[in-house]
């Protein structure tokens, strides 16, 4: 599929193919890569955030759990010297 970009400024057009041939590529395949790295990394930043939710979410489970381990433990000690 095709893109059309107009009415860029010179400078940047320049400074464009500069980088372009700093990486030894056309400029289309210069924008190209820069363009589809764009394009993922809104879902790349998707994932990140969905995956720290997660992450908070499965802390929260182990902070709990953590808790109700130490009151059993506390229940089983006590349970033990009352005998």
């Amino acid at each position: 599929m095709d893109i059309m970009i107009r009415n860029l400024e010179p400078a940047t057009v320049k400074k464009i193919d500069e980088l372009a041939r700093e990486k030894g590529i056309s400029r289309q395949e210069y924008l190209k890569r820069h363009l589809e790295s764009f394009a993922v990394s809104g879902l790349h930043s998707d994932i990140i955030d969905r995956y720290e939710k997660q992450l908070q979410v499965n802390n929260m489970l182990l902070e709990k759990n953590t808790q109700t381990m130490n009151e059993m433990i506390e229940m089983f000690k006590e349970l033990m010297f009352d005998e």
